[in-house]
């Protein structure tokens, strides 16, 4: 699937303030994953932070797995984990109702991305801070 967004082929909802988890995210302010949280924060999503070793990031409240999340479905998800960690995520992720994957470099492991296109969804190998224009 094509990297390019002007393709159509993505599956947002028509909500009022569109969703996304950002698995990975980082309190380190200097982490991309931590810039994803406050660029899409900024650009009118709710963002739910996801990472097993953080009580908050960009002072939003983190969230220990997929599962815990107070939604059962996304219009995004910002993958920024390894492929062995975003295999375990693909399974969570099967639980819930996803638009669409935007895999950031690093998180987009062929076998992830294989599991994505399995599970039915629209996958994006990019950098999600590319896509939001915010400079890094």
């Amino acid at each position: 699937m094509s990297s390019d967004l002007s393709d159509k082929t993505c599956r947002i909802r028509p909500t009022t303030k569109p969703t996304v988890a950002v698995i990975g995210a980082s309190s380190d302010p200097d982490k991309p994953s931590h810039k994803a949280v406050l660029a899409f924060r900024d650009s009118g999503f709710t963002v739910f932070p996801v990472n097993p070793n953080a009580q908050e990031v960009a002072g939003t409240k983190c969230y220990e797995s997929v599962l815990s999340l107070p939604v059962s479905t996304l219009d995004r998800v910002a993958l920024y984990v390894p492929g062995q960690v975003g295999i375990k995520v693909m399974d969570e992720l099967s639980q819930l109702a996803i638009g669409e994957i935007w895999a950031a470099p690093g998180a987009d492991d062929p076998a992830v991305i294989a599991a994505a296109r399995r599970m039915g969804l629209a996958v994006y190998k990019l950098c999600p801070l590319d896509q939001l224009g915010v400079a890094h």
